[in-house]
């Protein structure tokens, strides 16, 4: 790490790629946050909930052995 810290040093404004990745990360973070709530989720998300519970993809699934 003292490799690191010593080019991290001779960065000017090396404190700011924290702030940039932490503004990134809190923006991914809500965009999927706000992805998953959205209302028009609710079918895809019910579709996905379902799949295990098909009859025809575990039959297929049995036939593929």
């Amino acid at each position: 790490m003292k490799l690191v810290s010593h080019y991290l040093q001779n960065i000017s404004d090396v404190g700011f790629f924290p702030s940039i990745s932490l503004l990134i990360f809190f923006l991914f973070f809500t965009g999927v946050i706000w992805w998953a709530f959205k209302k028009n989720n609710k079918a895809f998300f019910t579709q996905m909930g379902n799949y295990p519970l098909e009859e025809e993809s575990n039959k297929s699934f049995e036939s593929e052995k």
